[in-house]
């Protein structure tokens, strides 16, 4: 059976992976403080999973309210800046925990890993 455990780090990681993608890029773009947003809530998303504990409907909870976060930070912005915020929101919401689909949610992270990577770039652009 699928740990939560070990797919709360592959999420966490997934995260860390999209915040180092685009940590140097806050700097001086016209949406320095959205970028820097993205970027807090980035950060905060681990701790956001990590509350969740073992309990997969906290931990759905907590993927649906970074995803809502996302979305409501790039409702500040638009173009390329608010396609990449967009991205992460969509990431987040796919993340579920399903007792009787373990395999799902390993599809599911599999799949932020690569997205994560794809819009940290589109973030890290749009933000330098």
């Amino acid at each position: 059976m699928f740990s939560l455990l070990s797919s709360r780090r592959i999420a966490v990681a997934a995260a860390g992976a999209a915040l180092l993608s685009m940590t140097a890029a806050c700097g001086g773009a016209a949406n320095a403080e959205v970028c820097t947003e993205a970027q807090s809530l980035l950060s905060s998303s681990t701790t956001t999973l990590t509350s969740a504990g073992a309990d997969p409907a906290k931990f759905n909870a907590a993927t649906k309210k970074v995803a809502d976060d996302f979305k409501a930070l790039a409702a500040k912005t638009d173009g390329d800046l608010a396609t990449a915020i967009n991205g992460y929101a969509s990431i987040w919401e796919n993340i579920k925990v399903d007792a009787g689909n373990p395999a799902g949610l390993a599809t599911a992270l599999q799949d932020a890993g690569a997205k994560s990577q794809a819009f940290g770039n589109e973030l890290t652009k749009a933000c330098s």
